[in-house]
């Protein structure tokens, strides 16, 4: 009995100073976060286990998920079906040895594209979505499905244009590349392996980009991002968070992260009117590149004073006007090409069968040639540039 009667003090002095501890804890943090708070400084609510501080505010995602909602409907799935690749004799005694059908399957191909015309059904898609292609199939996320047939594909900027018919389409509102800074959100719509209209977020990392493509074709002024891109992207938007198309991805580095690349919309645009108006581009038939800064001084010329021939294609509008390796062009119609891309601008502007004058500067004396431009050819391989 006298046990219980001395522990019976000890226990409630230890609860009491339990209470008092908890009050004083209770007591400061009510302070420090009063404090805050009158600073105007919000308290962060405690992080779950696994998860961390959100990365971009509500307004940013609001504006994500507007943007989405925005451009989405026009942007298309397109399939393609390709004849089956040729065979020779000894793959078709196998197929029969081996009881394999003798003639192989088409094959299929996959990639995106964006309704820039929903009146006339016109479709913007990458190049290499639809070259070759016996049939083209347009697939928009409400459901429809669409027969679409080529209207003009350029494989020097990876841009084509296909047509479809129907009713009441969706329309993507274009934007544009040149004036948005480094740094600004971006977002990539398309259909990556299939999986329709996926949506990933980067920002825009780059400009002015150059890349080879898959058949050696130099592709120039790029854009760059870090919004995940897979196959399947290609041919479809790169929006800005005010849903304006800004730009069409068209590639990315095997084994990287976050390094994709778009063609601007800027160009794109201007491609694809050519296009639509008379089904090619315009093409000079020549490899070239800017001088360095010790070929400039061995030519006795200014630095970007033009744009050097490294090559001539076969029979091309060039080569057939008598240009030659080697020519510095300094001048197309008189409009100066110091860079280039000032070069490629300029071709650009005009449609194949334009007659242009060419100023070049050949062992030292300034030449002026006339060029009659041709048509891309569609099945354009191996490196060239306009």
């Amino acid at each position: 009995m006298r046990n219980q009667g001395r522990v019976a003090p000890v226990a409630l002095a230890a609860l009491f100073g339990v209470l008092v501890g908890a009050a004083l804890v209770y007591g400061l943090l009510s302070a420090k976060t009063g404090g805050r708070e009158a600073l105007g400084v919000r308290a962060r609510p405690e992080a779950t286990a696994g998860t961390s501080e959100p990365a971009i505010g509500a307004e940013t995602q609001d504006a994500v998920t507007a943007a989405v909602n925005t451009v989405g409907p026009a942007v298309v799935n397109i399939n393609t079906i390709f004849a089956p690749p040729a065979q020779d004799p000894l793959e078709r005694i196998l197929r029969r040895q081996l009881g394999i059908p003798a003639q192989a399957f088409p094959r299929a191909g996959q990639g995106s594209g964006i309704i820039i015309d929903g009146g006339k059904g016109y479709v913007l898609t990458n190049a290499h979505v639809v070259k070759g292609a016996e049939k083209v199939v347009v697939s928009l996320p409400d459901g429809r499905h669409f027969d679409a047939t080529v209207v003009g594909a350029d494989p020097l900027t990876e841009v084509a244009v296909v047509q479809v018919s129907g009713d009441d389409l969706p329309q993507a509102q274009l934007g544009g590349a040149e004036d948005l800074p480094i740094g600004s959100w971006v977002i990539a719509i398309g259909n990556p392996f299939g999986y329709h209209n996926t949506v990933t977020v980067g920002v825009l990392s780059a400009k002015g980009r150059q890349i080879s493509g898959d058949t050696g074709i130099a592709l120039a002024d790029l854009l760059q991002t870090d919004a995940a891109i897979n196959p399947g992207n290609s041919g479809g938007a790169l929006v800005d968070l005010n849903g304006r198309v800004v730009g069409i991805p068209t590639a990315m580095v095997p084994y990287a992260q976050g390094i994709g690349f778009a063609v601007p919309i800027d160009i794109a645009r201007v491609v694809a009117d050519r296009l639509i108006e008379s089904g090619a581009m315009p093409w000079l038939g020549v490899q070239h590149r800017e001088l360095t800064p010790e070929e400039s001084r061995q030519l006795g010329v200014s630095e970007h004073q033009g744009t050097m021939i490294l090559g001539l294609v076969p029979d091309g509008p060039a080569s057939q006007a008598g240009l030659r390796v080697g020519d510095l062009i300094v001048a197309i119609d008189g409009q100066k090409t110091e860079r280039s891309d000032e070069l490629t601008r300029i071709i650009r502007e005009h449609a194949p069968g334009d007659k242009v004058e060419v100023t070049v500067i050949r062992n030292g004396r300034e030449v002026k040639v006339p060029v009659k431009l041709g048509a891309v050819p569609t099945e354009l391989v191996g490196e060239s540039s306009r």
